[in-house]
């Protein structure tokens, strides 16, 4: 009687140790999964918010963009009132012997200037509300290649914007391309043509403040172009 009852006492104490045991165990257990989710909580972050950062980002430089353009008129000027434009961007942006060409004989190209580096630059203005097409483009190429014009660096401006052909045309000859978007950009001097800064439209847009997007240039007094679906400059 008496082994058994010492039996039984050490089996009694096995019970706590082993209660003892599970619990440490079941602890670590936890913390070990709290750490896993942690971790898991971390990479989530790590994702998701640069990835919403860049949304936010891409939205509110578009956002400021249509009001650069919204402010600057640009759906209610002429085609010789965009070509005004295109040379009071130039002149802000440093260049020298800004020249409004237009007219008969412009084998059409629209402005002509210097950039602060000295080269030269020959612009077509295109005042659509439609893409400009691949003939277009390559119709610009042929007046670059013209005696006048040989040594200057092509630009396409356009209201709207190219298609894809057109835009491969005007990769595959070094064109410079301002589109709506970057026109936009350049209104908020977060774009420059030629030798100069490029910066996020985001930062720019602070930079520059919330006053007028175009501060520094005088952009001409829109008036109303002609009625219809398609504006088509001189260019």
């Amino acid at each position: 009687m008496r082994n058994r009852r010492g039996r039984g006492a050490g089996g009694n104490g096995l019970l706590p140790t082993l209660s003892v045991v599970v619990v440490l165990v079941a602890a670590a257990e936890a913390v070990r999964w709290a750490g896993w989710a942690a971790l898991l909580t971390v990479a989530v972050v790590a994702v998701v918010v640069p990835v919403a950062a860049v949304v936010v980002i891409r939205r509110m430089g578009a956002a400021y963009r249509r009001d650069a353009l919204r402010r600057a008129g640009l759906d209610r000027l002429d085609p010789r009132r965009f070509e005004e434009l295109a040379a009071e961007l130039l002149r802000r942006d440093g260049f020298r012997k800004v020249t409004v060409v237009g007219g008969a004989g412009d084998r059409g190209v629209d402005v002509l200037g210097v950039a602060p580096d000295g080269g030269r630059y020959a612009i077509q203005c295109k005042y659509y509300t439609r893409a400009v097409g691949p003939g277009q483009v390559r119709d610009f190429v042929g007046a670059l290649q013209a005696r006048p014009y040989r040594d200057h660096r092509g630009v396409l401006i356009t209201s709207h914007r190219l298609s894809a052909e057109a835009a491969r045309t005007a990769r595959d000859h070094d064109l410079v391309v301002i589109d709506r978007d970057r026109l936009g950009d350049w209104l908020l001097d977060a774009y420059r043509l030629g030798p100069g800064r490029r910066s996020p439209v985001w930062l720019a847009r602070l930079r520059r403040g919330r006053g007028s997007p175009d501060e520094g240039s005088r952009v001409p007094e829109p008036e109303p172009g002609p009625g219809g679906g398609e504006v088509d400059g001189p260019g």
